[in-house]
């Protein structure tokens, strides 16, 4: 066998053609089949993720059953809008058990919500802070009305050490006559 220029020319092609194979053909399969596998992961987590999230409909009736039950405990919570002047003395009769006295009670503009109310009030206390509004605050969280204490201003009176001045906005809140939640059924 002679080895000639065409000999060398055709053994450098045939050696040549794995190297240009490679570029050409087989690095951008494996980028388009990574691509793939990395689109086949995103979607099988997509699949899993929805199999969880639907995995609870089966308890639908449960689940709604134990909402209309949170709304009803919620509802009795709530006073009817005659009540009010109730639970208006109820927290007056609580200050002064506690040994607070009421500067001033101002009942401010009633906000309707969906199927409730609220009635704010504006207070301000005087009177002993550990012995007397810090007892009223957990007399408050122990009546069973929803109420909250939206704002609230202490300022210590510098001549009797240990008794307070409070300015307070206390919300209560209520039905507004017959109207109630709605629930979904």
């Amino acid at each position: 066998m002679q080895f000639g220029p065409r000999t060398l020319i055709f053994f450098i092609l045939l050696l040549a053609m794995p190297a240009v194979s490679y570029w050409c053909m087989f690095k951008p399969l494996n980028e388009q089949k990574l691509t793939a596998i990395d689109e086949i992961k995103d979607k099988r987590k997509q699949l899993s993720d929805l199999a969880r999230a639907t995995s609870g409909e089966k308890n639908l009736a449960a689940e709604i059953e134990k909402l209309r039950q949170a709304v009803d405990f919620l509802e009795r919570k709530l006073p009817e809008e005659k009540e009010m002047d109730k639970v208006l003395r109820e927290t007056t009769a609580l200050a002064e058990k506690n040994g607070l006295s009421t500067k001033s009670f101002r009942l401010q503009k009633v906000i309707a919500g969906p199927g409730y109310s609220e009635q704010p009030i504006k207070m301000v206390l005087t009177g002993p802070m550990a012995k007397g509004f810090y007892p009223f605050v957990c007399d408050l969280e122990g009546l069973k009305r929803l109420t909250k204490i939206g704002e609230m201003k202490i300022d210590a009176d510098e001549k009797n050490p240990g008794i307070v001045s409070v300015e307070m906005t206390l919300t209560i809140y209520f039905y507004a006559g017959n109207t109630k939640v709605a629930v979904a059924q």
